[in-house]
């Protein structure tokens, strides 16, 4: 077996609870970005080596946090 060498490093900083990375290539795009989805109800991509908003649906979306209900979308 070989040894194989990995860094990592940061690609964004300062989200709030980021949950779910996907990537997908978009209608009508031919390039492959990042998606990145948060709990509080933001998905952001990166494309063109900055960060930018897809959704946010914060403003449509009620968590009371300690309960078992996510519900009330508008």
């Amino acid at each position: 077996m070989k040894k194989v060498k990995v860094g990592l490093q940061p690609i964004v900083s300062k989200l709030n609870l980021p949950t779910v990375l996907k990537t997908a290539v978009l209608p009508g795009d031919s390039i492959e970005r990042l998606f990145i989805a948060t709990q509080v109800g933001e998905i952001f991509y990166i494309g063109n080596g900055d960060i930018r908003t897809f959704l946010d649906i914060r403003p449509h979306f009620t968590v009371e946090w300690g309960t078992s209900e996510k519900t009330d979308i508008a």
